[in-house]
């Protein structure tokens, strides 16, 4: 079969390009279809680009289909945002994930495209709907709130269990049976059931392209091997989506099909994939069993499957790419872990799946592995091993957190069971969850800041547009006023409470405008309870319904909560005034100063219970804020803690912080501790970590630690990681990852990244290849504490 490390080495040497296909093609269906109902708009353009982008099958490939009918391209998106589209003109020059793009396709887009969606975008609608400050601050530097959803949604996981098993013959059933149910009466309700219908049609017919494409590339191949994999291709492509896959094979090209689908009607990032080793173990075993299929066979077709996946590059505006960078979609993959019975439920096509991830380990899939106390030893020690050595690039999800905070927001015990991971470490039911699960991101250290000068902006701030003095925040007691850490904590409240409640304001009017522009027919079609409910998702129809809201700071926050603490009130070493003044200045003429916060004030990281908890009240505070919130399309706003590398754009517009943080630099990530303040070894670190009460934060978490590779030197090192593994989601813990490099190889890749253009990390909750990261976030991991 394929030869899967060639493919790698040519994907790994292509330039992304930009495809204008799908915008062309959506941009003229729009055109057409002016006045009609929202969703009857969104099944015929979506049924415009599949059945008008180009269809392509690359040498030696066994899974086929593409988002934009590149070998290596990102698409365009210009109905939700036109942020991007200004930016092509030189985004073939830019310094991190250049892209190329033809003069042609540029003019296209500046002229035809452009011109056509100025004013009628989803950001221009939700804008709309903004009141003036919002409008001001959102997404600006110094605002303290980002939020993502405003160039596109993503970030779901799709029924490929449902789609797998009946195909989309039998969700188009379903749909006829409800249509035929429906009273007159019920127009909206038939709108949108018509439309998903049109969508799942439209897919199968994009299927059948492939199938035309397989058969006519095999009546001129000449070897005879690749003859019948060309055959083969056309014959599955035939079958899925439209009927149930009945072979591996199949079952990875029909769920292919419908992700490729997906990302066209919504976004191309963060359309995730859920436990494969769940819904397509069945295949794979019948396969064996069958001698249609050898193991080795079985891996390849992972293989291919997995670098498909990296065949589509999400393109993003500069400050997406700062912010979320990396020439990536954030694809997530899981397996393991246990079931409705409690048992678990790790197969060899769990095993299978890592060997295939550790052969091409590439950015895509986002792979990470389900934990829990039953997780057969066997495979701890199997995935531990791969991460010790560094080829996988896993992350680990802890089951005995992760699943009692489903089943406390209201998802039955054995569904919870079934839960998977969206993105990066946002949490999700498959086929089940409309989440916009990475919706926004809340600066913590904004409500720190505006608490110390009565809910004022700070002088000092690094690229604020904002100015000193300018009100932000509630008013709150004058810090010269306060004389303990239990005041300073209420003035915290306030202003996290403040800003929590004027995000989930905009959040709401962006899901409104998302709703109203742009609804999803197709995903919808085989999300649970939508058809059942005649409603698209967007409109509140699948079963669970949440809008994320981040807190991203929040060790830069505890820190420097203890660090007041002691010097401030207890100890009485320096005067609130004068720390103010010296964060003011950056603490010009007050180095002595910072070095004593630096040293003599306990860092989160360390199990050290004086600032452990006051990092748990910064997070109850948030958490309690963020639920308080009313979701506009039911369901709950949902508290994460998770930074992307939004903690890079956020310290921007932050002055000078009590932790000893200088103006401008780089916040805390997710619930790691701040950069380079971890010296006491990773069992300390997690220690810390696990006194969080996690299991509350259930949109997910991201804790990142960094090693040395010298530190798994030795021949029981992976049994010391799943020892690590063991303590820690025994505490409670709901995510870690890890780095396994050392902060020279970085500091080299970053000067000459000529020599490691194939060196993936971790930066959160993703991989990506380190050369690929904008230079300020690639400082920031080299700041961080590698444990020796």
């Amino acid at each position: 079969m394929t030869d899967t490390l060639k493919m790698k080495e040519k994907l790994l040497s292509l330039t992304p390009e930009i495809s204008v296909e799908r915008a062309r093609y959506i941009t003229r269906s729009y055109r057409e279809t002016e006045g009609d109902p929202a969703p009857a708009r969104r099944a015929r353009a979506l049924a415009e680009v599949l059945a008008n982008i180009t269809v392509n099958i690359w040498p030696d490939e066994l899974i086929v289909g593409s988002t934009t009918g590149k070998e290596l391209g990102g698409g365009l998106y210009p109905e939700c945002s036109l942020r991007i589209l200004h930016e092509l003109g030189g985004i073939s020059a830019r310094d991190t994930n250049p892209f190329a793009i033809t003069p042609e396709d540029l003019k296209e887009i500046t002229e035809d495209i452009m011109p056509y969606w100025q004013g009628k975008t989803v950001e221009d609608s939700a804008r709309s709907k903004w009141s003036e400050e919002l409008n001001l601050r959102v997404n600006a530097i110094g605002g303290g709130m980002i939020f993502t959803e405003v160039v596109g949604m993503g970030h779901i996981l799709l029924n490929h269990t449902l789609v797998v098993a009946e195909g989309l013959d039998g969700v188009m059933g379903r749909i006829e049976e409800r249509l035929a149910a429906l009273s007159p009466q019920d127009g909206e309700a038939r709108v949108f059931l018509e439309s998903a219908a049109t969508a799942c049609r439209a897919a199968i017919a994009f299927a059948q392209r492939y199938a035309e494409e397989a058969e006519r590339q095999a009546a001129l191949e000449t070897d005879a091997g690749r003859k019948a994999e060309l055959a083969e291709i056309a014959r599955i492509c035939r079958k899925v989506p439209a009927r149930p896959a009945e072979t591996f094979w199949e079952g990875l090209q029909s769920i292919f099909f419908i992700h490729t689908c997906a990302q066209l009607e919504d976004y191309d990032m963060s359309i995730s994939f859920g436990g494969i080793d769940r819904y397509l173990y069945p295949l794979y075993a019948a396969d064996l069993e069958a001698g249609r299929l050898t193991r080795e066979e079985a891996r390849t077709l992972l293989e291919c499957f997995f670098l498909k996946i990296n065949a589509n590059a999400s393109c993003l505006d500069f400050a997406g790419d700062m912010a979320f960078g990396g020439v990536k979609t954030s694809t997530n993959l899981i397996v393991g872990g246990t079931g409705e019975d409690g048992e678990d439920i790790t197969n060899d096509l769990s095993f299978l799946a890592v060997e295939a991830r550790e052969r091409v380990c590439m950015t895509e899939p986002n792979f990470g592995v389900r934990i829990s106390a039953k997780t057969d030893p066997e495979f701890l020690r199997r995935v531990s091993l791969s991460t010790v050595e560094d080829r996988g690039h896993l992350q680990f999800f802890g089951d005995g957190a992760i699943i009692p905070a489903l089943v406390a927001q209201g998802v039955p015990s054995e569904e919870a069971a079934g839960f998977s991971v969206i993105g990066c470490v946002e949490l999700g039911m498959p086929g089940a969850s409309a989440t916009s699960a990475n919706a926004s991101l809340l600066d913590l250290s904004l409500c720190l800041e505006l608490a110390l000068n009565r809910g004022r902006k700070m002088a000092g701030c690094f690229l604020s547009q904002f100015e000193a003095g300018e009100q932000l925040g509630p008013e709150t007691i004058d810090p010269l006023e306060m004389n303990s850490i239990e005041v300073l904590l209420e003035a915290f409240r306030v202003q996290v409470e403040a800003l929590a409640e004027k995000m989930a304001e905009g959040l709401n009017a962006l899901a409104e405008a998302q709703a109203e522009e742009r609804p999803l027919p197709f995903i919808s079609s085989f999300t649970l309870d939508c058809v059942e409910a005649g409603k698209d998702i967007t409109r509140g129809g699948a079963r669970y319904n949440s809008i994320a809201i981040q807190g991203v700071g929040m060790a830069t926050v505890g820190d420097s909560l203890a660090a007041i603490d002691r010097i401030v009130f207890r100890e009485k070493k320096v005067g609130m005034g004068e720390l103010i003044a010296a964060m003011q200045a950056d603490f010009a003429d007050a180095e002595p100063l910072r070095q004593m916060l630096l040293s003599r004030c306990p860092k989160f990281g360390n199990d050290d219970d004086e600032v452990d908890s006051l990092c748990a009240r910064v997070m109850h505070i948030f958490r309690e804020a963020v639920l308080a919130q009313h979701c506009a399309h039911g369901g709950h706003f949902m508290p994460g803690a998770l930074s992307t590398n939004g903690h890079v754009a956020f310290g921007l517009g932050e002055p000078a912080f009590p932790s000893g943080r200088r103006m401008g630099e780089p916040l805390s990530p997710g619930l790691s501790p701040c950069q380079g303040m971890n010296t006491l070894g990773p069992t300390a670190a997690l220690k810390s970590a696990a006194k969080i009460d996690q299991g509350r934060i259930a949109n997910g978490i991201s804790l990142n630690l960094e090693f040395s590779p010298e530190f798994f030197r030795g021949g029981e090192a992976e049994d010391d990681f799943a020892d690590l593994l063991r303590t820690y989601f025994g505490l409670g813990g709901t995510h870690w990852q890890c780095n396994i490099v050392g902060r020279e190889i970085l500091v080299e890749a970053m000067e000459k990244p000529q020599l490691h253009q194939d060196l993936l990390v971790r930066p959160a909750g993703y991989s990506t290849r380190f050369v690929n990261l904008n230079p300020m976030v690639q400082s920031e991991m080299i700041a961080r504490e590698y444990t020796r």
